[in-house]
């Protein structure tokens, strides 16, 4: 089979344009990348849910593996999307009922990893949303300020990189953060975690008490853990980086 395909979940107030970079890098190496939209991002009206999302996840897969091993990347909202899509969709499983194609690897770049059964707020709740977070619950979307985005998403980006950016960030539907998962895809497909240290301290912290509580859970495929000196979006300042670090977890490189 040829190389693998990348499939980019984008996070949360983002549109795949915020993959373009990375892409191009890919490209640049030889390798193909999709980066479907995810719903719960920039729709009007916004989803009462992030089904919607579990869905283009798992029929952009799905489409895939039919001809294509696939490496599925995860940013920061999206990892817990991801982790529920891919139920079935493994290599092994897909093999089992022989079938070609199957996802090889989970990549978690500063992602929610997370076990099944998981809701990041109580329903009808901010629970555990940062001061960021701009909520409206009658309009049912959440939104973050072109101010707050450098300290929440572009902290090693100069100014006039995230003037641009900001100009791309969309509510957010507020139910989204209300979803359970329902499948934590780690636990049966490799997985590594890219651990962004120049991100906000306390994102830092969440991320590997969440590592640490997932290994600590019960059976798991967490391989490795990358660490980075770069922000929460190193495939936005650090593309070239990004490209070969994903590049080496499919090539057997160190």
């Amino acid at each position: 089979m040829s190389k693998p395909v990348f499939v980019l979940l984008h996070g949360a107030w983002h549109s795949p344009r915020c993959w373009d970079s990375l892409i191009s890098a890919l490209n640049k190496a030889g390798y193909s990348a999709v980066a479907p939209a995810l719903p719960s991002s920039g729709s009007t009206p916004p989803t009462p849910d992030w089904s919607k999302d579990v869905e283009t996840i798992r029929s952009t897969v799905e489409d895939l593996v039919k001809e294509n091993d696939v490496v599925v990347v995860t940013h920061s909202f999206s990892g817990m999307t991801g982790g529920t899509a891919l139920e079935g969709l493994d290599k092994e499983t897909r093999a089992a009922k022989g079938l070609k194609g199957g996802v090889i690897r989970l990549i978690y770049i500063t992602a929610f990893l997370v076990p099944e059964g998981f809701q990041h707020s109580a329903h009808g709740t901010r629970d555990n949303m940062v001061p960021e977070m701009k909520t409206d619950l009658d309009a049912g979307v959440i939104t973050v300020s072109p101010e707050d985005a450098k300290d929440m998403f572009y902290q090693d980006l100069d100014d006039a990189t995230v003037a641009e950016l900001v100009k791309d960030l969309r509510p957010q539907s507020f139910a989204a953060f209300w979803s359970t998962t329902t499948y934590a895809a780690w636990r049966y497909i490799p997985t590594t975690y890219i651990l962004c240290l120049g991100d906000k301290p306390s994102t830092v912290v969440a991320a590997r008490y969440l590592i640490d509580t997932a290994k600590a859970s019960g059976p798991h495929k967490i391989e490795k853990v990358v660490e980075v000196d770069a922000g929460h979006s190193p495939f936005i300042s650090k593309p070239e980086w990004t490209a070969q670090a994903l590049i080496s977890e499919v090539s057997g490189q160190a």
